[in-house]
């Protein structure tokens, strides 16, 4: 989406904030049906409503690339977003029934997959759209998504874990006191991943005074600490404790936050505490929700999944326009930077580190 918006823009005539919403529909319909997926992948089976996802993200993507319409972009692209939905919670629940003593791994595994897809995608898109147009890149990106859920319709295997379950428990009991807190904490989590992603490239070209060169470099590292640290830290918590891990990375990761954005200038530095931040703040999403499944009654695992996911995709909504908001009122991205990054980091550590789980999770 990223790679081809202005295309998209110049296609459909849109404004910046027309433009702007063409995330904003996806991430909204994301956040609202996160929850009712990881519900109904409890009730009626894991592998049912991710091949469900995937269907509706191949038709969503295919689609939007051959209208001709806005409005109907628009719908193709809300579409795409109950896919986008429906597909993570369930994902993270099918690994979390593949591998029950080893969650952690399982849902970094799912976050891992994630940054790889979106470098790949990120390459394949702009080479499609400059040779082919826009348009085939939907088509390509729908392509994917129908051979990704061909290939989950065979793959995955038919056992009690994946079918649906008979007894999964009511919606009311997943909504522990545990569970409530590890959403809140992935919201403020999801916040920092958020903000950094959408405003730490305009820090580093203003702030820091790097070349777009040397901030799509440092932007490389920073993508590549967050693959490598949630594979390390989710491998960790397997044998320490998700609570342990995720609230010794959260401080040390404010830290680095403070120091990168205040501190540090050369682009040598910045890429050296880049890389441990994006190493330490790794625990967002994968590490909650592995905690949320276990926080949460065996049979509400789903359900768990997607309301922790659902506040990860509403933090996707609302933290670039805070962070927004606080650098037009400061006038200083750096202050802004810190603010929306460091402070919030310090919360969601204190936030795992006051709650009460099962010994199990702990």
């Amino acid at each position: 989406m990223g790679i081809a918006l202005p295309e998209v823009r110049r296609a459909f005539q849109l404004t910046e904030v027309e433009a702007g919403s063409v995330f904003s529909v996806m991430m909204i319909v994301a956040a609202v049906t996160s929850g009712i997926a990881g519900r109904l992948a409890d009730k009626f089976g894991r592998k049912r409503v991710l091949i469900t996802g995937l269907c509706l993200l191949a038709l969503g993507f295919g689609l939007a690339g051959i209208s001709s319409h806005r409005i109907l972009f628009f719908f193709f692209l809300a579409l795409t977003g109950i896919g986008y939905g429906f597909t993570p919670p369930s994902l993270y629940a099918v690994m979390s029934d593949l591998l029950p003593n080893r969650r952690g791994l399982g849902a970094s595994l799912v976050s891992v997959s994630y940054g790889i897809g979106g470098a790949v995608g990120a390459v394949l898109v702009s080479r499609i759209t400059a040779a082919f147009g826009w348009r085939a890149a939907f088509i390509t990106v729908g392509g994917i998504a129908a051979a990704d859920m061909l290939l989950q319709l065979f793959w995955i295997p038919n056992n009690p874990r994946t079918k649906s379950r008979a007894h999964s428990g009511s919606f009311k009991a997943a909504l522990t006191l545990p569970i409530l807190i590890l959403a809140l904490a992935e919201c403020i989590g999801g916040a920092v991943f958020w903000s950094s992603a959408a405003w730490t490239p305009t820090l580093l070209r203003t702030a820091k005074m790097l070349t777009l060169q040397e901030t799509g470099w440092v932007m490389g590292v920073l993508s590549m600490a967050n693959m490598l640290g949630s594979f390390c830290l989710g491998g960790l918590s397997d044998r320490i404790g998700r609570r342990q891990v995720i609230v010794s990375s959260a401080f040390p990761a404010a830290v680095a936050a403070f120091v990168v954005f205040y501190w540090l200038e050369s682009v040598l530095w910045i890429s050296l505490g880049i890389f441990v931040f994006g190493m330490f703040k790794a625990s967002v999403p994968a590490l909650v929700v592995a905690l949320a499944q276990e926080a949460a009654p065996p049979s509400n695992a789903g359900t768990a999944s997607g309301i922790v996911m659902s506040l990860h995709y509403t933090a996707g909504v609302i933290a670039p326009l805070i962070a927004a908001k606080l650098i037009t009122a400061s006038a200083d991205i750096v202050l802004a930077m810190i603010l929306t990054t460091a402070v919030p980091l310090i919360v969601y550590g204190s936030l795992i580190g006051a709650m009460r789980v099962r010994a199990s999770a702990a």
